[in-house]
């Protein structure tokens, strides 16, 4: 007769089988709250670019950070189905060679590609500085071609305080000045092009990060640094939620004032993404047991551009317009008390409108 394992035994088999289904299951439960890879199949939208992104013959369309990331995903499957995509980002030998790769990768699978491919075009954008944004547009208008699709992707997140508040000469503190006041400007710039265009449509990347931003919504009192000096309640986590906030709201404010142009716009949160956005993060955190499965929760950057060129290229009349999403088609309330707050936004839209005038007086 078999001997009866030993009770010890059985409550370490019982205790390693329960840590082993942790180990398992911990990190998609993670991925399903945060909008990481499990996103993918348990979406109500299961979007599969190379099936889903129409032909887009004649399509214009632009991507700030597209060097790198869910920008370079995003770049190129919208070039893939023939866009013709101009490929922005702030340094020019990344971006002339993120372009060289989406070439390449292009050029492999164009013989089984339905619809060919279209073309990309390099414009450097630097986002911390408003001349550059507006030479940007400048040289885009000179292009003299249509804009169908506006994809504001590019951002910064948790910058290493001092050493990027005020250094950016904007003077505004980072997060605010890269992720929301420079796209408002370009997007302002660009909207004659958009309204010629239309139907157009501006997409916004933004995060569920904006919960985390300061209680009242906006701190518009520290957007101005003065001097390069980091005030002492600076806290680069409330800061960049604060920006992220910003992107959903002045996308919202964005939608009701072009309604009746043609010109829509939505703002997303991509989901938990591995990309070059999270270099800043800290790496005890990074190194910790809760890091750990959190990065196994994450989706790839291949997958986190799905929610972004979904928005980008969705029939209209499938999509609410102003609305915020997250992966991939699913429209949700933004979890800030004060994302809704009709005053605050039009306050937001005012504040930003004036940030940009006083940048341009001191435009470098």
């Amino acid at each position: 007769m078999e001997k009866k394992q030993p009770i010890h035994r059985r409550w370490i088999a019982i205790t390693a089988a329960i840590f082993g289904l942790v180990i398992v299951c911990l990190p998609a439960l993670i991925s399903e709250a945060v909008g990481g890879w499990t996103r993918k199949y348990t979406s109500r939208i299961r979007f599969d670019p190379s099936r889903d992104i129409p032909d887009l013959t004649g399509k214009v369309v632009i991507v700030t950070g597209s060097n790198t990331g869910i920008g370079y995903h995003t770049a190129l499957n919208l070039a893939k189905h023939r866009a013709h995509v101009i490929a922005a980002a702030r340094n020019q030998k990344k971006g002339v060679a993120a372009i060289e790769q989406m070439l390449q990768e292009i050029e492999l699978e164009k013989v089984s590609s339905r619809h060919g491919f279209g073309k990309l075009t390099f414009l450097r954008l630097d986002l911390s500085s408003l001349a550059s944004v507006s030479e940007f547009a400048k040289e885009f208008k000179a292009l003299d071609i249509p804009l169908n699709i506006l994809v504001l992707n590019a951002g910064i997140m948790k910058s290493p305080g001092a050493d990027f508040v005020g250094q950016n000469m904007t003077y505004s503190e980072a997060h605010i000045g890269v992720n929301h006041i420079a796209h408002s400007h370009l997007t302002h710039l660009l909207l004659d092009q958009l309204k010629a265009s239309a139907p157009s449509r501006v997409v916004t990347v933004s995060s569920m990060a904006e919960m985390g931003a300061y209680e009242d919504g906006f701190r518009f009192d520290e957007w101005k640094i003065d001097n390069g000096i980091m005030p002492e309640s600076y806290e680069d986590g409330k800061a960049y939620g604060q920006s992220k906030l910003a992107n959903l709201m002045f996308t919202s404010e964005l939608a009701k004032r072009m309604n009746g142009t043609g010109v829509t716009a939505y703002s997303c949160h991509p989901g938990i993404i591995k990309s070059d956005l999270g270099r800043y993060m800290d790496t005890q955190i990074e190194k910790s047991l809760l890091g750990q499965f959190f990065e196994l929760a994450m989706s790839s950057a291949k997958d986190g551009a799905l929610t972004q060129l979904h928005l980008a290229t969705a029939p209209v009349e499938e999509l609410e317009n102003g609305k915020f999403y997250h992966p991939i088609g699913r429209v949700v309330n933004p979890s800030h008390s004060k994302a809704r707050n009709d005053e605050l936004q039009h306050m937001l839209w005012y504040e930003t409108e004036m940030a940009i005038k006083f940048r341009n007086k001191y435009r470098n």
